[in-house]
């Protein structure tokens, strides 16, 4: 095999306006552009082909990132950074009429031993309480929220039953996580396949998939465990005619909500927890996405750490 760089186009797409629509690499441009032609909805628009050759693939694909990131195309979402994005799970309803009152919350209305709970399951996953910890006794929580000793009972129940809680009897009440043992580790995880079959495919996942609404696509879904412990729902998208692929990168788009019936069983989730929804688009070195998959997880085992760069002054 030849160890020579594969030289690469830098290509970019504009509309009548002049617009930049998209922007991507590809050894063979014209074989790309022929792709996009059969799987973009927005290939009619392109009026103007910009081409910019460079040595080898490492190369364009840092030019790539550069223009995405500077250039804001319009159909690339890997690297296009909109920070408006992160308030709009759904697009506004175009009729003012159909667009729901805001309804201010002036104060706290849930029951005394949630709001308990809810201040004691904060400071235990920020870590200020550690795990192991013991509580205050029920007469001291009883001092210091001015509660009957029912609800302090009952919002140590509520943390019990989401696992950060734990009884010894005689010895009171301490801390600990719900978290299994060996969670990180995928040596100590196991998958249970739940359904695998063709389906149409949604709306979403075909946008992201590049293909059309209602066409057939693979799905394989499992759940993902440690021990007895459900850690995720796992649902991959892939085109009938996929091919293996080495993945490049992927991009993620995460929401919190609260789980379906489906996902309230297959968690084992205890009442009132959300759950982490994450759609990741998984592409090749060409930058075209090649699966998508659909990551559902406990709201209250999840954790996210980014490095996000600060914007660069132009």
């Amino acid at each position: 095999m030849s160890d020579t760089p594969e030289r690469t186009a830098l290509y970019r797409l504009y509309d009548k306006l002049d617009r930049l629509l998209y922007v991507g690499i590809a050894g063979d441009p014209k074989t790309r552009w022929h792709r996009h032609a059969s799987d973009k909805a927005w290939w009619p628009e392109v009026v103007t082909r910009d081409v910019e050759w460079f040595s080898s693939r490492e190369l364009a694909a840092a030019a790539e990132v550069e223009t995405i990131t500077t250039e804001k195309p319009v159909h690339n979402r890997t690297h296009n950074y909109k920070p408006s994005s992160l308030l709009a799970l759904l697009p506004a309803a175009a009729e003012v009429t159909m667009r729901p009152r805001l309804q201010r919350v002036e104060e706290d209305e849930r029951g005394a031993s949630q709001k308990v709970a809810a201040d004691l399951r904060s400071l235990i996953m920020s870590g200020e309480i550690p795990t192991g910890s013991k509580l205050p006794t029920t007469a001291e929580f009883m001092a210091r929220y001015r509660i009957s000793n029912v609800t302090v009972q009952r919002a140590l129940s509520v943390l019990k039953g989401e696992g950060f809680a734990i009884g010894r009897n005689g010895a009171g009440v301490y801390t600990t996580s719900p978290t299994p043992k060996d969670a990180g580790e995928s040596d100590g995880q196991a998958v249970r396949l739940l359904d695998s079959d063709e389906t149409a495919a949604p709306i979403e996942i075909a946008g992201a998939l590049g293909c059309a609404p209602g066409e057939a696509i693979r799905r394989e879904q499992l759940v993902v465990e440690v021990g007895d412990w459900p850690l995720s729902i796992v649902t991959f998208y892939r085109r009938i005619d996929s091919a293996p692929f080495e993945e490049y990168e992927h991009f993620d788009s995460l929401t919190v909500r609260p789980p379906t019936s489906e996902e309230l069983v297959a968690l084992n989730l205890p009442d009132g927890v959300a759950v982490m929804r994450t759609l990741r688009v998984v592409r090749d070195v060409t930058g075209e996405p090649c699966e998508v998959r659909l990551i559902i997880e406990p709201g209250h085992l999840c954790q996210r750490q980014y490095t996000v760069p600060a914007p660069r002054s132009t």
